[in-house]
């Protein structure tokens, strides 16, 4: 406070000179304007309420300076003015800093006083599109997370302009609110907010490749009444699995093996093992839940030429078991396009017949 009266004070002789006097007249009016105070009672000294007002400029000048230290984006560096992220938002980070081989370029302040912080660089990154009626966000998944410029811990969505929304819509073909998983991106461009929901350009649509499915030709043994019969060891699980009837003994078949079950089955007219055959999980919609309605159906099925048959079209034809993934394959006739005779693995990991496995 001291230091502060005697900067008061300098201000004050530096406007009174030396060569400032009082006219007789000019003191003649100090007289007066003394006698008037004196009569109406003293007046209230106004130079400690300068002082005060004074003490209390220097006061906030003071304090905000160091707020302006701590808490301003921009600051002073060898001369020259560079971005300076505060202590809430990219702690420490400065213009050309990088993270996660982003480039910083700088950080910016909209009119309602929010931050963002552009960044340069380029990532492929995976995870899910989220569809709705007003804007298209994507969610990182948690890998991709760690190559976006982001600090550590943070869980955000990304949003795009709207030519870029648009060409998604159409890339996936979306018409309605929908999620999609699994899409990958590469992105460029990225300007994160302080929110959740930061922005970026899209430079590239990885579209899913189409799965490359293994074909094994096989084929099925007749006899020289060419009815279908089953090779060993293949013969002796269907014995088994007829009369037990228990999923575990089809355990490490194939495909094509359970395939060869079902139509040796309708070869020896077998309905019982044929049932038994189909998968049985209890989430599976069944047309037959019983044994008795699948008999009956059978039974009531309208007779059709033999050489329309199943059973008549895979003897000696050139079969192909084809898996399309871990749980999916179908068994189909190389001479007839697009049959497909499905199958499935039950919840137990073991192939059975699709209901309905004509496709």
């Amino acid at each position: 406070m001291a230091d502060l009266n005697q900067d008061v004070k300098k201000v004050l002789n530096a406007a009174w000179t030396k060569d400032s006097v009082f006219t007789e007249e000019e003191k003649q009016r100090v007289r007066n304007r003394i006698g008037t105070s004196a009569v109406k009672g003293r007046k209230k000294d106004y130079v400690p309420k300068l002082l005060s007002a004074a003490a209390a400029v220097g006061f906030i000048v003071l304090i905000g300076g160091i707020a302006g230290i701590q808490t301003d984006v921009f600051n002073k560096q060898n001369g020259q003015e560079a971005a300076i992220a505060d202590k809430d938002f990219y702690p420490g980070l400065a213009d050309g800093a990088m993270l996660n081989n982003w480039k910083l370029n700088n950080f910016e302040k909209d009119s309602y006083g929010h931050l963002s912080a552009a960044f340069t660089g380029k990532a492929k990154v995976t995870g899910t599109l989220d569809f709705r009626e007003e804007t298209v966000y994507f969610l990182p998944d948690h890998d991709s997370l760690k190559l976006l410029p982001l600090m550590d811990g943070q869980n955000i969505k990304i949003t795009f302009n709207e030519t870029d929304q648009e060409m998604l819509k159409k890339v996936f073909g979306i018409t309605e609110p929908i999620k999609e998983e699994s899409v990958s991106l590469i992105i460029g461009g990225y300007r994160a907010a302080e929110g959740i929901v930061h922005q970026a350009e899209i430079l590239e649509v990885v579209m899913p490749k189409e799965p490359q499915l293994e074909a094994v030709p096989f084929h099925m043994a007749v006899n020289n009444t060419k009815e279908l019969v089953l090779l060993e060891p293949l013969n002796h699980v269907y014995k088994e699995f007829s009369l037990r009837g228990t999923d575990e003994i089809l355990r490490g078949l194939s495909p094509a093996d359970v395939f060869q079950l079902f139509l040796f089955a309708e070869e020896t007219e077998d309905y019982y093992t044929q049932y038994a055959l189909f998968n049985h999980d209890p989430d599976i919609e069944k047309p037959f839940p019983a044994l008795n309605d699948y008999l009956k159906a059978k039974s009531e099925s309208p007779s059709i030429p033999e050489e329309q048959t199943l059973l008549h079209r895979v003897k000696n034809a050139d079969l192909e078991e084809v898996i399309i993934d871990e749980s999916s394959a179908y068994i189909s006739i190389t001479e007839e396009e697009g049959f497909g005779f499905g199958l499935s693995k039950n919840n137990d990991g073991i192939w059975k017949v699709n209901w309905m496995p004509i496709q």
